[in-house]
């Protein structure tokens, strides 16, 4: 058994854990707090709500970054903040942008009142990413771990392992949560909760795609298809890290699908960009999306220019 293991921990260890992956999804956490202070001004980020005259500064959140700034600098902070996020999203120093990025998000579901989940997923992914983020000693982390170099510290690559498998199983808990936290509401299970929350007034589609959605929620069939299909969807992806890889990457463009019809419909972009940064991590977090997308791209021109080619390029 100890040999068995000891097999388990040194493959693991020699898999690369600083991947063109969870570089874009780090990039992608970073862009979801950017189009949060972007798309907002002061004035709806900072407004009374309930218990709360404008900010909460109770507790850890005394220390965000919209506490700490004095009432009048609170424009002049949010811009502090888009730049922070900019930086991290270039990939720039990963080691140095680690703390910052997660500083700004965590003032955002902390402090403001005006936030949704995406704001709270992103902060925790934030945190979490620390570690593999410290550890990564490269300038950018979109570029190639230099395989000439003296390899890490053991402990560095061990830490960076252990910080990647808390994230893994912390998205697979949201996702399980999620599925089993609607099994408790009778409209998910007899399949109409999708009706409902597109004919919300508030999270509901608005112009020429709520004729669209009307038309549709008025059939039945299709109503309950997406209905259960969410929380069979939700349901894979909690499991997904038991599954085999060809299964998660079945599943990694259903939930890109998912996320991107819910901030269609309902405008939640921001937590799209976090759900699609946290799917990469739960899925495939060894890959590179962006480099396969490439090649597929040239595949096709090279196809487009000699078709005869095709079996040369595969």
């Amino acid at each position: 058994m100890l040999s068995f293991a000891d097999r388990i921990v040194a493959r693991t260890l020699a898999r690369e854990v600083w991947t063109a992956n969870i570089a874009l999804a780090r990039t992608l956490i970073a862009l979801s707090g950017i189009g949060t202070l972007l798309a907002s001004s002061v004035s709806t980020l900072i407004r009374p709500a309930a218990g709360v005259d404008q900010l909460f500064c109770a507790g850890p959140a005394a220390f965000s970054m919209w506490c700490v700034t004095p009432a009048g600098g609170h424009e002049a902070a949010r811009w502090v903040g888009i730049v922070a996020l900019a930086i991290a999203a270039s990939g720039w120093r990963p080691r140095f942008t680690a703390l910052p990025l997660w500083w700004v998000l965590f003032g955002n579901q902390a402090s403001l009142t005006v936030v949704d989940g995406g704001d709270q997923i992103a902060a925790v992914l934030a945190l979490l990413l620390i570690p593999l983020s410290v550890t990564d000693s490269r300038r950018w982390h979109w570029s190639p771990v230099d395989e000439s170099r003296p390899r890490k510290h053991p402990y560095a690559v061990m830490t960076a392992h252990i910080a990647l498998a808390v994230l893994r199983v912390q998205v697979a808990y949201i996702y399980i949560n999620a599925c089993l936290a609607k099994l408790a509401v009778p409209e998910w299970l007899d399949g109409s909760a999708v009706y409902y929350w597109l004919r919300d007034p508030m999270f509901g589609p608005a112009g020429p795609l709520r004729s669209v959605t009307d038309w549709l929620l008025a059939q039945p069939i299709p109503v309950a298809v997406v209905t259960w299909g969410t929380l069979l969807l939700e349901f894979a992806l909690g499991i997904a890290i038991f599954l085999p890889v060809r299964a998660r990457l079945i599943l990694l463009p259903l939930g890109g699908a998912l996320h991107f019809a819910i901030a269609v419909t309902m405008g939640l972009w921001s937590f799209a960009f976090t759900m699609w940064a946290a799917l990469l991590i739960l899925l495939w977090p060894e890959g590179d999306l962006l480099g396969s997308a490439g090649r597929r791209i040239r595949v096709a021109l090279q196809q487009r220019r000699d078709p005869a080619a095709d079996d040369a390029i595969q």
